[in-house]
């Protein structure tokens, strides 16, 4: 799966956290571009010619009157997943509006494109002229899904003329030439395309439907089998870094000068280990009720008997 390359920090390559006030929140530069926050600092005290960055522009890194700012586009959590390579889009992405004229901001047209402001607002240019071919990507899962959903066997599937004499009959009835590509009735099969050996038309229907299905089956499959791994590599790297953080951070309630600071600090530390339980059992039962569908799908598989 790609990721948005317009959301990952110009410098270090990595993805932009989605809250500001960090070390990996994004961070504009006068040239448009943004890196994150770490990074910014680091370049802003080197000399021009020793940077990464190189575009050309002196004033670049020139100070700003804000200290952070987010990408308008992060903020839609739903739309976009976080993966430790970038952010993945899962559903359609609502482009935000202008908070002055309250229209959509576009690439397509010159009096619609973004800017960035000094208050900090951006959403970013390059972001806006990948979003069409990632809004594909998901457009072909989702085509894949649905596919596979409502590929059912409807009335004017099951029904056809033949091909010779129109009349109508059910697939089960009818025969198919492979030298005229005809589908035709019993009649006409044995009148006029007997010397051909036509097969039955369910036969050939049955091999066609099936290569359909398992290239359809295969495409949502490797949807999830590409998407997940990074998911999960993603959510576990997330609880590494907390828990180093966490246990570290707990660390200043031996520094407490009082009994009342001592109590004041272990509340905080008990709220954000309750916010990270919480957390966890809201994700979980998705997981469980995942893996357990899963299951239920293979013992339904394996009742059915095989070709």
């Amino acid at each position: 799966m790609r990721v948005f390359e317009s959301l990952n920090c110009i410098v270090c390559k990595q993805p932009f956290a989605r809250v500001a006030n960090q070390p990996r929140s994004p961070r504009p530069l006068k040239c448009g571009l943004a890196m994150c926050n770490e990074c910014f600092e680091k370049e802003k005290e080197m000399d021009e010619e020793e940077r990464k960055h190189q575009c050309g522009l002196s004033y670049c890194f020139k100070n700003r009157n804000f200290a952070y700012f987010l990408i308008d586009v992060l903020s839609q959590e739903s739309a976009l997943v976080f993966t430790p390579m970038g952010y993945v889009l899962l559903k359609p992405f609502e482009i935000p509006e202008c908070p002055v004229c309250q229209e959509e901001f576009s690439n397509e047209i010159e009096a619609k494109k973004s800017f960035s402001l000094d208050c900090g607002h951006i959403i970013c240019t390059d972001f806006l002229n990948e979003l069409p071919e990632m809004t594909r990507q998901i457009e072909t899962v989702e085509k894949a899904f649905m596919t596979v959903v409502t590929n059912a066997l409807t009335d004017a599937e099951y029904n056809h003329s033949c091909n010779e004499c129109h009349e109508k009959n059910i697939v089960d009835k009818m025969f198919y030439c492979g030298e005229c590509s005809f589908e035709i009735c019993g009649a006409c099969a044995y009148k006029k395309h007997h010397p051909h050996k036509a097969i039955p038309l369910l036969e050939k229907k049955a091999n066609q439907m099936s290569m359909e299905l398992q290239q359809e089956s295969k495409n949502v499959i490797n949807a999830c089998k590409d998407l997940f791994p990074e998911l999960h590599k993603g959510l576990l790297e997330g609880i590494n870094v907390f828990e180093t953080k966490f246990l570290s951070k707990e660390e200043i309630l031996k520094d407490a000068s009082t009994f009342a600071d001592l109590r004041e600090k272990h509340e905080s530390f008990t709220k954000i280990k309750s916010t990270f339980e919480s957390y966890a059992e809201d994700y979980l039962p998705c997981l469980r009720k995942f893996d357990t569908g899963v299951n239920q799908l293979i013992q339904t598989l394996n009742e059915i008997r095989d070709a």
